[in-house]
């Protein structure tokens, strides 16, 4: 489980990975993939630290600070949604500026999941 700076961490990287609006060097891209890895492997305080350490990078520095800082501000603690359906098709489309709104609805077990997947898979794109 997740505490809660560690959700804020890959909550803030996630949305910075979705708001870039260029590719990243290959080499980022093989070292966010690593830290999927390590994610998948359990090894979720080292992958969230090496997170961190990537959120520096210029390509990802400015997205990664305002995301994290906007999900502080805007953190509050909620009941999660009983209704909540992760396998719901046909979802509609999310305007850009909803994306840190959605990402803090995603309860954290889901989070970590969506994480594995798309740190994994970043090398595809």
């Amino acid at each position: 489980m997740l505490d809660q700076s560690q959700t804020f961490t890959l909550r803030a990287f996630l949305i910075a990975l979705v708001e870039l609006d260029s590719p990243l060097p290959i080499a980022l891209q093989q070292e966010i993939n690593e830290v999927g890895e390590m994610l998948a492997n359990g090894q979720k305080d080292n992958a969230l630290d090496r997170l961190l350490e990537l959120a520096e990078n210029d390509c990802l520095k400015e997205s990664y600070h305002d995301a994290r800082i906007n999900i502080q501000t805007e953190y509050k603690t909620q009941e999660l949604n009983k209704y909540y359906k992760p396998s719901q098709q046909n979802q509609p489309t999310i305007p850009p500026e909803h994306i840190g709104n959605i990402a803090m609805a995603i309860p954290p077990d889901d989070l970590i999941n969506i994480a594995i997947a798309t740190l994994r898979i970043i090398l595809l794109l």
